[in-house]
Order: C-alpha cells, then structure tokens, then sequence
C-alpha cells in the first residue's frame, strides 16, 4: 500500500515537472530574448575654438630727438702770443712764400704791446719761412740775427706782382680805402717806451691850435714842427688810439710833418690831412 503511494506521489510530481518544462518552452518560443540594440556614443563634434585675431602691438609714436640747442656760434677768440709760441714748430725744409700786401714783421705772434713792429715786407717780395705757429709764419731776415713773424693771412704761396707807383700814390694819398690786413693796421702796435728816434729837424712855427681832441688824449703841441719818415705802411687815424677810424694811408718811406704827440702817436699834417700815426712806424 506504501509502495503505491508514493509511485502515485511520484508520478504526479513528474507529471508537473513536466507540464512546468512545456510551460516555460513555450514562453521561450513566443519571446525569443533579443538585446537592446545601443548605438555606440557619438562625440559631439565642436569647432576648433578660434584665437581672436589680435592686431599686432603697435609702439607709442616717439618724436624724432631734438639735439639741445646750441648757442650761437661766435668768431674763435684770437690765440694769446704764449698760446702762439706753445704749439710753435720749426721747418726741417725752409719755404718760399710772398707778401699779399705790405706787411710787417713783429718781434712776437701778435699785435699786442708785447709784438713790436721791426721790419717790414713790400707787396710781391719772397718771404722766407723757417718755421710756423697755428696764425703766424716764422720768417728769416738777412738783416737781422733774430727770426721774426708774419700774419699767415696776408701772405700768398704763389707770386704776387707788386703794388705799382700809381697804387702806392694813390693809398698814400688817401685815395683808397685801406685794406683789412696786417699793415695797414700795423700801428696797432705800439711800443712801451713811445719814444722816436727821430732827430727834430725845425720846419717852422705850429700854427696849427689843440683840437677838442688832443685836450681829451693830452696830445702835446710842438712848438717847432719836424719832419718824420714811415719806416713801414702805417695808417691815419681820426684819434690817437687803435680803435679811431682809419681817414688815410701812408706808404713805407714817405715824408711826412709832425705837429703834437704822446709817448706813443704823432700828430701829422699829411698833404692837408691832420691826424695820429703810431710812432714806432716813424724815424726822422
């Protein structure tokens, strides 16, 4: 009786066993299991960020510099005669050079009362320079055992014809204006010691009175006037003084009658012409 009860228990529980395996075939054959399909992430395309154009750096305008301003230019201030003989230099081969005008030859490079006048050179005559400063020639003289100096500015590395009779006639006439060089402003030298060495020789009474302007120069009065000669081209001044205006010329070697003086101006009657010349121009 056991046996049949659990053959009985037994075939039931096959017999749901096997409806439950044809239940879930069946399920499986009407919904076949399909995977969701998923489509593979897309990036999300972006442009290339874009640089904003930037212009290129440009720099402040500059001013072109301004040089400071200079001052005014002015003549170069004459050399003293030390500054003259410090950078003074000695020829190994002596030159030939000519007088541009009559000029004088001083002592010194200069015109100062330091720079005697001793020796002069007609217009044309062959100088001969042995030697030079940075304004002024050294120059040899036959008569003399000492070298004197002539201004570089009147002076000609070429021939020069000399002046002629008429011209000198006329300058010594007053004709002419003189020219700015170094003679016929040669009495801006004067001496130390004024004095002429001149012999008066009497030509008669002064009857010619003081002027307003030898009262404010004290120029005495000769009682005797004399003759005197220039030794070198000399100008006729309006005043005895380097600064008075030039109203004539006298020629080297010309004759000329000495009115007055001071220790270092003659007063002279030339042809009609009243006026001061240095003295040391001048012998009797």
């Amino acid at each position: 009786m056991k046996n049949k009860s659990k053959r009985l228990l037994f075939a039931v529980l096959l017999a749901g066993s096997v409806a439950l395996l044809a239940t879930g075939c069946d399920k499986l054959k009407k919904e076949p299991v399909t995977e969701k399909v998923t489509e593979p992430p897309t990036e999300k395309v972006t442009e290339p960020p874009t640089e904003k154009p930037t212009e290129p750096p440009t720099e402040p305008p500059t001013e072109p510099p301004t040089e400071p301003p200079t001052e005014t230019e002015t003549e170069p201030k004459p050399l003293t005669v030390d500054e003259e003989k410090a950078q003074e230099t000695q020829f190994d081969t002596y030159r030939t050079v000519y007088a541009a005008d009559d000029i004088n030859v001083r002592t010194a490079p200069g015109t100062g009362d330091d720079s005697e006048i001793f020796d002069s050179f007609d217009q044309g005559e062959a100088i001969t320079v042995v030697g030079e400063t940075p304004g002024w020639y050294i120059v040899d003289l036959e008569d003399y055992e000492q070298n004197g100096y002539v201004s570089k500015d009147f002076v000609s590395d070429n021939e020069v014809a000399p002046k002629t009779e008429e011209e000198r006639a006329a300058e010594a006439s007053g004709e002419t204006t003189p020219s700015d060089n170094g003679d016929t402003s040669s009495d801006e030298n004067t001496s130390d010691d004024g004095n002429s060495s001149s012999t008066p020789v009497s030509t008669g009474p002064n009857t010619v009175p003081a002027s307003d302007v030898d009262q404010q120069y004290s120029v005495e009065t000769y009682g005797e006037t004399y003759a005197i000669e220039a030794t070198a081209g000399a100008n006729i001044r309006e005043v005895p003084s380097q600064d008075g205006e030039i109203i004539g010329v006298i020629a080297s070697g010309t004759s000329v009658t000495a009115l007055g003086g001071t220790d270092r101006w003659y007063k002279i009657d030339y042809n009609g012409t009243i006026g001061y010349v240095n003295r040391n121009l001048f012998a009797g």
